[in-house]
């Protein structure tokens, strides 16, 4: 009997061993898998996400369809710089330290052209846009276009006679007349037209000489490109 007593309970202990050792074996197995599935779910995603050529493509006809979206579009500069813009994507409001930089360093060969592209996520770029046209309508749209990149957070408020006050506008009351009109913005309906005319989806996206890049091009970049076209080259000729 006490044989008996002293073999049951070790018995019990192997099984209970046996079973958590299945247990734990499963749980493995199961965390694996899923660690797996969640890998082979997230390199699906950003296999998606990345562009098909991280080439640029050469964009046919861009001077007209940059004659017919802008009225009195030249071409006298040598590097012509597009760039597609949503006022409430971060992204492009950190890109403007690069576009600043590249205008510091060739003011006279490079013009550049900012595109209103709003993008639907944003529920306040449009609104920011048109305040953008309308300090424009006076001769401060690109100080409009600083404080309202440097105010996104801000955006909900709606305070835009104040951004329009940062940015130097003089008639605060036409300005607010403009802002408050129900009336489309042209540009913003052109800015749309000639994305889609480019198939552009995204901001910031930039076209320089009709050559569209899959991705912005940092400040090292921007500079080789212009070195390169004021040499007689294509931007296309520029690796990253």
């Amino acid at each position: 009997m006490k044989t008996k007593l002293a073999t049951a309970p070790l018995a019990m202990n192997t099984r209970l061993s046996s079973v958590l050792t299945a247990t734990l074996i499963a749980s493995v197995v199961i965390t694996t898998g899923l660690v797996v599935r969640r890998e082979l779910f997230d390199s699906r995603i950003r296999s998606s996400a990345v562009p098909s050529s991280q080439s640029p493509t050469y964009i046919e006809d861009w001077k007209r369809h940059l004659e017919r979206t802008f009225d009195g579009a030249t071409f006298s500069v040598p590097v012509q710089v597009v760039e597609f813009i949503d006022l409430e994507c971060s992204f492009c409001a950190r890109y403007q330290k690069d576009i600043k930089m590249l205008r510091a360093r060739y003011p006279t060969q490079v013009k550049l052209t900012y595109v209103h592209l709003p993008l639907p996520m944003h529920p306040s770029a449009e609104a920011a846009a048109r305040a953008a046209e309308c300090a424009g309508q006076q001769g401060r749209f690109e100080e409009m276009l600083h404080w309202l990149f440097a105010g996104q957070a801000e955006f909900e408020l709606a305070r835009w006679d104040q951004f329009a006050r940062d940015a130097g506008v003089p008639d605060l009351t036409t300005f607010n007349s403009c802002i408050q009109s129900n009336e489309p913005v042209p540009r913003i309906i052109a800015g749309r037209r000639l994305a889609e005319e480019f198939n552009i989806q995204a901001t910031p996206t930039i076209v320089i000489n009709g050559w569209k890049f899959p991705h912005p091009p940092t400040s090292e970049h921007l500079d080789r490109i212009v070195r390169a076209v004021l040499a007689g080259k294509s931007p296309a000729s520029v690796s990253d």
